[in-house]
Parts: C-alpha cells; sequence; structure tokens
C-alpha cells in the first residue's frame, strides 16, 4: 500500500514540474556583445556586489542573470585562458577534474562533446555537493546541493563557458528545459566585448 502511494505522490509530483515546466516563457536576449540565447523571461541581471558575494570570486562573471528568487542562476563568462580549439574534447577531462575538487561529491548525468549551432561544446550536467564541516541537529553535516548544466568551448582563442544552475529541489522543473535553453546559445565575435579604442581627434 506504502508503495502504491509513493508511486501516486512521485507520479503527481512529476506532472505538477512539468507543467511548470511548460510554464516557463522564453525570450531571446544578447547575453553580452557577441553572444546570444533565450533566457527565461523573469530573469534579470545580478547586481555586481551580489555576485561577489554569490561566487565568492575577484573577478565577476561576464554576465549573470537570476530568477525573482535569486536561486536560479543563468549566464556566461568568458576567460582569459588561451586555448586551442582542436583541443576542445580535452576540456572535458580539465573541467571535470576541476569540478570535483570544487565539490565535495559530484554526479555526472551527462558528459559529451557536440555541435551545437556550428560550434564544438563540452557539455556537463551534474549534481554537485557540498558538505558543511558543521553538523546539524541530527548529527550529520548539512549540505547544499546543486543541479548543473555548463557548456564549455573556444572562440578566438579563449574558453566561453555556459551555465545554468539551481538547488536540486527545482531540478524536475528545470531540466526538461534547461538543454532548450543552453543549446540555444549563438556566438559570433568575441572582440565586440573588447573595450573600443578612443577615436583619434576626440
Amino acid at each position: 500500500m506504502l508503495r502504491v502511494v509513493c508511486i501516486a505522490v512521485w507520479t503527481l509530483s512529476l506532472f505538477f514540474s512539468l507543467s511548470n515546466a511548460q510554464n516557463i516563457k522564453l525570450k531571446k536576449i544578447n547575453l553580452t556583445p557577441g553572444i546570444r540565447m533565450l533566457m527565461p523571461s523573469d530573469f534579470t541581471p545580478i547586481p555586481d556586489e551580489v555576485l561577489v558575494k554569490k561566487y565568492f570570486t575577484t573577478k565577476k562573471p561576464t554576465a549573470m542573470y537570476s530568477d525573482p528568487t535569486g536561486e536560479i542562476d543563468l549566464g556566461v563568462n568568458i576567460t582569459n585562458n588561451f586555448w586551442q580549439e582542436q583541443d576542445i574534447p580535452m576540456l572535458k577531462d580539465l573541467y571535470k577534474g576541476s569540478l570535483r575538487a570544487s565539490y565535495t561529491r559530484v554526479q555526472f548525468l551527462t558528459e559529451d562533446v557536440r555541435i551545437i549551432n556550428k560550434r564544438q561544446f563540452v557539455v556537463l550536467e551534474f549534481i554537485g555537493i557540498v558538505e558543511d564541516d558543521k553538523e546539524g541537529v541530527m548529527g550529520r553535516k548539512n549540505a547544499l546541493s546543486r543541479y548543473n548544466y555548463m557548456m564549455y568551448t573556444v572562440v578566438q582563442n579563449r574558453i566561453v563557458v555556459v551555465n545554468f544552475n539551481c538547488p536540486t529541489k527545482h531540478q524536475a522543473t528545470w531540466q526538461p528545459i534547461v538543454p532548450k535553453i543552453m543549446q540555444s546559445v549563438k556566438i559570433s565575435n568575441l572582440k565586440e566585448n573588447e573595450p573600443k579604442k578612443p577615436t583619434e581627434g576626440k
């Protein structure tokens, strides 16, 4: 009987999650000059002061957006790391190792190299778990678990990272639609991101 109830609850939860996913409205935006993709219509840019606290970095990501709750993030980062386009497949193992070092535990759901809009991308979908050293009231360590969908490519010898992440409690809602969002990314010319030189005589 208990098993039947659990299956019914799981089915109902899945139904509502899929319904919520279908209600997510998307729009095309320019994340940053030269990079365009679909974005949930209620996402807005994350203020710089919030970015610093949220991502613990002195170099802020190129462009990061969040939902109204501030729990779900989507954005892009253009690194200054020099890389060759023909070596993109090597990025998969490089970043997998980096992610394993960044989290207490990592469960990879997708690890692939794909052609998306005529560009080669590394695609890593995973659950990242960070455990707190402090124990909770039940004697267990507190853990922060997030669902991530990340894509890496190389444009003009610079690594471009597109990243979606949310708490795993929202995974069932977002997982069906995230591939559509992420794989809508189109990258033209990163030189458009470089500061323009002042015109002579002005």
